[in-house]
């Protein structure tokens, strides 16, 4: 086996090992406000180290191992392996707190709005250049902008579907595949769109929520962000 299959397999099951004491913490719950105590249990979070692992080889087989003029030098590609691997821990970590309270708490958004600001700033200055820094910041911008539209329109139809938490965490990806290029972030936010759409629609006609109540976006757009990192560089603009 070759270092392309053996390095991320490696990853996945180191990720997989650190996600097990994370689902035990995240099994206490203690991110939960005052008013939210009283609500039924999530149960064992037994995904976690599965979601964790997987997505963390994913992520070092993208950054190593496909050819992408963002990453260039061994010293960019290790600075930014430091920071999406954060990034992908907080993820997982938000989704679980989505999925249980469908919300995306602040002590956990933004530290890593923080830590992938610093993350990509130091990729430019090791070498990867001003030209990949200012497209992740203007893809976060765009992304987010275009998820608070979103969440406008959906508080004025009568629906809580779209929040704030979910606004930030869309800077937060749209920033983390605009370092990739305009075809990944684009692919990556239109990805979370339409999966959020279709869990939706499941829900409303399974009768799991109203059209005025609200669900958990976040994971999805996480799904979608992943569909757009493994997007193949220039994938996009040549089915365009």
């Amino acid at each position: 086996m070759n270092a392309e299959v053996v390095v991320p397999v490696l990853v996945a099951v180191v990720g997989a090992l650190l996600g097990i004491p994370v689902a035990r913490w995240l099994a206490e719950v203690t991110y939960r406000k005052p008013d939210e105590v009283d609500e039924p249990l999530p149960g064992r979070r037994w995904w976690v180290p599965f979601a964790l692992g997987i997505v963390a080889g994913l992520v070092v087989h993208r950054l190593w191992f496909v050819e992408d003029e963002a990453v260039g030098s061994a010293w960019v590609a290790g600075v930014l392996t430091g920071t999406l691997l954060l990034v992908v821990l907080s993820c997982v970590c938000l989704a679980a707190m989505d999925l249980d309270v469908h919300r995306l708490p602040d002590r956990i958004m933004w530290p890593t709005m923080g830590f992938l600001a610093a993350g990509i700033t130091l990729a430019a200055v090791v070498g990867g250049g001003f030209d990949p820094w200012l497209r992740a910041v203007l893809a976060g911008l765009a992304a987010g902008g275009f998820y608070f539209a979103l969440a406008l329109l959906s508080l004025a139809r009568g629906s809580l579907a779209l929040g704030l938490g979910d606004v930030k965490l869309a800077v937060v990806l749209g920033a983390a595949l605009g370092w990739f290029g305009w075809s990944e972030a684009v692919a990556g936010i239109y990805a979370g769109f339409l999966v959020g759409g279709l869990v939706a629609v499941v829900l409303l006609v399974g009768r799991r929520v109203r059209w005025e109540g609200h669900f958990a976006y976040g994971p999805p757009m996480m799904v979608g962000a992943l569909v757009g990192l493994l997007t193949a560089p220039g994938l996009l603009g040549s089915l365009l």
